[in-house]
């Protein structure tokens, strides 16, 4: 999520959340099945944004989670040393704020913005964490982000050939794409009670580098956090 791409800024306002959640009105709930979760998440608060009221619910109830973080966004402002550093003790921080401090944090160190070109590594990391009959809760392939898509896409092919479940969950998608996106897509909302969705706003302000960096400019406006402040998180299966 850290790392800017052309083809969308985040600065601009993008497509408000109003249109989106009047598309996602009809869709139904959903759960994974209480087994095990793999959070596949390009880069340390992906996995807060899009997953992070579904991280606290299993944390609440003992369940396994690993989060595979796959680069240290180190990216996001290329001129700032130690940002690796510093957003991975955002990550931690964001975890306790959910009550899910004891989960698993595999840093596989991908440099940012070149899973793409480290994908093998990355689907053997993804095969070596993931649990026998758990969930793979994955970027979505399609995101607008190319660590996201690159991530996403070896995740598919997992589903695709042998056999893991993956649900995968939007991130950039919601500011720069548009409800026509949707149509074919099998998706789902995870609902959010209001302790949890306190404590994943909570969570997510952690993310102090990339909400408000001194004198840099947000990757993470307000504009876009509004899309993970929903009664609910959305998964596309």
């Amino acid at each position: 999520m850290a790392t800017p791409v052309p083809i969308f800024d985040p600065s601009l306002d993008g497509t408000p959340d109003a249109t989106w959640q009047a598309a996602l009105a009809g869709f139904p709930g959903w759960e994974p099945p209480p087994r095990p979760l793999l959070i596949v998440s390009p880069h340390p608060d992906d996995e807060i944004l899009g997953a992070g009221g579904l991280i606290r619910a299993w944390a609440q109830h003992r369940r396994p989670v690993t989060i595979l973080s796959v680069t240290d966004g180190e990216a996001a402002y290329p001129d700032w040393k130690g940002l690796a550093r510093i957003r991975h003790l955002e990550l931690k921080d964001a975890l306790q704020m959910l009550g899910a401090s004891h989960v698993s944090v595999t840093r596989l160190g991908i440099p940012d913005g070149c899973v793409a070109a480290r994908a093998r590594e990355l689907k053997k990391a993804i095969i070596s964490a993931a649990a026998p009959g758990g969930t793979i809760i994955a970027p979505y392939e399609k995101d607008g982000h190319p660590d996201h898509e690159a991530a996403g896409r070896v995740c598919c092919e997992l589903a695709r050939l042998d056999g893991f479940s993956v649900a995968r969950y939007p991130i950039w998608m919601w500011h720069h794409g548009e409800p026509s996106m949707l149509k074919k897509i099998n998706g789902r909302k995870f609902m959010l009670d209001q302790a949890t969705r306190r404590a994943k706003a909570g969570a997510m302000q952690r993310f102090s580098s990339q909400l408000a960096p001194a004198q840099r400019p947000p990757i993470v406006p307000d504009h876009v956090l509004a899309y993970f402040s929903r009664p609910y998180e959305v998964f596309l299966l």
